[in-house]
């Protein structure tokens, strides 16, 4: 007798072991889990879910220029925030002549709705009045996802489309119920991308989110964006309050598998890549041009234009500009024609061959260096 529960003996599942859900993202996603951003205003959400969709879309690449994406799904990006024509020239600026994979978005006002429920029932000693909260999702969200075989949904953000009271834990939970109902009947994955209050004295990231904790608890992965410059080393970086929002540290909770930080920086073609803050304020006199190798590496390999690689190094433009000249020179990156007549840059064949850096490549870079001090 199990008075209605669904019980799976621990044997059962040993013999059989459940399948592992698809990986979209190593380190971030599998298809059917829930994974939610949070942020401050201003630093960049948006574009860091467009970039998830592009690349999850197009099954290649490394989302942050770090975590690799394993396969393609088709996306459903719900778009709260963004006009059409908004949006339209980011996807522009993305992309470019780049044919996009199955990405399709919407700006339908749906709703996560939350209803309070009511049940009376009598008994000998009087009437009892119980009360509870259920979820209840635009029917529609759940007809597309299923007619267009959707493997990652995108709600951005989440206080557009959720229709409760923000701050109970219980009216999160149901509505987070029937996104769940969602995500494991049709193997979907599900990203939340949410603000992070007003607090900036919380000892751990997890403690900034803003609202209700059932949002961040449900979560498969968390995903915590925080500016990287205080006040006072913005000015001693010599960088303007808009440009020190482009630097961020990239914090993760996750279930599974652990997924190490890093930092990243929003470049100004709108992608997001891996940025080492160690090595990218320094002088241009100690950047060597294996360091330039191995940051254009970390960006997935290439940069599009001049302007993104000075963003992933974090140098200014004359400082961005003699680096790359030195490790063009020195063989460790090749230079191409890019959009727009910009100056493209890429890691070469040999380099792109393995993921682990050819120890001989950086070394004949540093002689290369070497000979050329007088």
């Amino acid at each position: 007798m199990t008075d209605g529960l669904d019980l799976r003996w621990v044997a059962e599942t040993i013999a059989k072991p459940p399948p592992e859900p698809a990986i979209l993202v190593q380190g971030l996603l599998r298809r059917g889990e829930l994974c939610v951003l949070g942020a401050p205003r201003a630093l960049g959400k948006s574009w860091w879910a467009m970039n998830l969709a592009a690349l999850v879309g197009r099954g290649s690449g490394f989302f942050m220029g770090t975590l690799p994406v394993r396969r393609s799904a088709t996306v459903l990006y719900g778009n709260g925030e963004l006009d059409p024509w908004a949006s339209g020239q980011r996807w522009q600026m993305l992309l470019g002549s780049e044919v996009p994979g199955p990405i399709a978005e919407t700006f339908e006002p749906w709703r996560l709705r939350v209803v309070q429920m009511r049940s009376t029932s009598a008994s000998e000693v009087g009437a009892t009045t119980e009360q509870w909260f259920e979820g209840v999702l635009d029917a529609r969200v759940a007809s597309g996802v299923e007619a267009h075989d959707v493997g990652l949904l995108i709600v951005d953000p989440w206080a557009t489309f959720y229709a409760g009271d923000e701050n109970s834990n219980d009216q999160v939970e149901a509505a987070l119920g029937q996104l769940r109902a969602l995500a494991l009947r049709h193997e979907v994955a599900v990203v939340i991308v949410h603000h992070l209050s007003k607090a900036t004295d919380a000892r751990d990231p997890e403690d900034l989110w803003r609202g209700a904790s059932r949002l961040a608890d449900w979560a498969s992965t968390r995903v915590t964006l925080l500016p990287h410059f205080t006040e006072r080393s913005r000015l001693e970086a010599g960088l303007t309050p808009v440009e020190a929002r482009r630097y961020v540290d990239v914090r993760f909770l996750r279930r599974h598998e652990p997924t190490e930080p890093f930092s990243a920086v929003l470049g100004y073609d709108g992608w997001w890549c891996r940025w080492e803050p160690a090595e990218s304020h320094r002088p241009v006199g100690r950047l060597t041009p294996a360091d330039v190798a191995a940051a254009c590496q970390r960006s997935g390999g290439s940069w599009a234009s001049t302007t993104e690689a000075r963003s992933a190094l974090g140098i200014g433009r004359e400082a961005a500009a003699k680096a790359l000249r030195q490790a063009v020179d020195a063989g460790v990156i090749v230079e191409a024609p890019g959009r727009n007549g910009a100056k493209a840059y890429r890691v070469p064949e040999i380099i792109e061959a393995g993921h682990d850096w050819p120890q001989q490549v950086l070394n004949l870079a540093a002689e290369r260096e070497r000979r050329s001090q007088p």
